[in-house]
């Protein structure tokens, strides 16, 4: 079974403010996304390696 995740766990998890990583989320506009749906995706799926490419993104501005 998948074990479910969520935006403010995955951004905490790396020291990204959870805030700012869901207006990042909104911002790339997934199609998969329903507006003011929470953003909770399986572990390993397709959803969550998305996911996990805005953060990476994110993670990259903060350390310049």
């Amino acid at each position: 079974m998948a074990k479910p995740t969520n935006a403010a766990d995955m951004a905490r998890a790396v020291g990204v403010d959870p805030k700012a990583f869901r207006q990042a989320l909104r911002n790339a506009n997934f199609p998969w996304h329903k507006r003011n749906d929470d953003w909770v995706v399986d572990l390993d799926s397709a959803e969550h390696s998305a996911m996990r490419t805005v953060l990476v993104t994110l993670l990259r501005r903060k350390k310049h």
